[in-house]
């Protein structure tokens, strides 16, 4: 997981959500995307919790859109130990990429 496109005053504590899957970067859908999802995206960056923006606040991603509709409860690890809609299965444009800063 990476965060991309963050603002220079962020150091790398913020930016749009990209996971990798099947050799290549992807964004994530802000549908249902919350508190618990943007923790779960910095824990696995080694920070402690996270606050989200959608509607691409940090800038449209370019790659596939891979997840959507993500439910964490803030427990994970890992967004992909969370329940999503399944791999490239998704209903938006990436005007609604995820983001998040920790």
């Amino acid at each position: 997981i990476r965060l991309a496109n963050g603002f220079e005053s962020c150091k790398g504590r913020c930016g749009t959500v990209e996971v990798f899957h099947d050799g290549a970067w992807g964004t994530v859908c802000d549908d249902s995307f919350g508190v618990e999802e943007a923790t779960v995206v910095c824990k696995a960056l080694g920070f402690e919790y996270g606050t989200y923006q959608n509607e691409a606040y940090f800038g449209e991603g370019s790659g596939e859109i891979l997840m959507d509709s993500i439910d964490c409860d803030g427990s994970e690890e890992s967004l992909t130990e969370c329940s999503h809609n399944g791999w490239g299965q998704h209903d938006c444009s990436h005007s609604e990429d995820a983001g998040v800063e920790c």
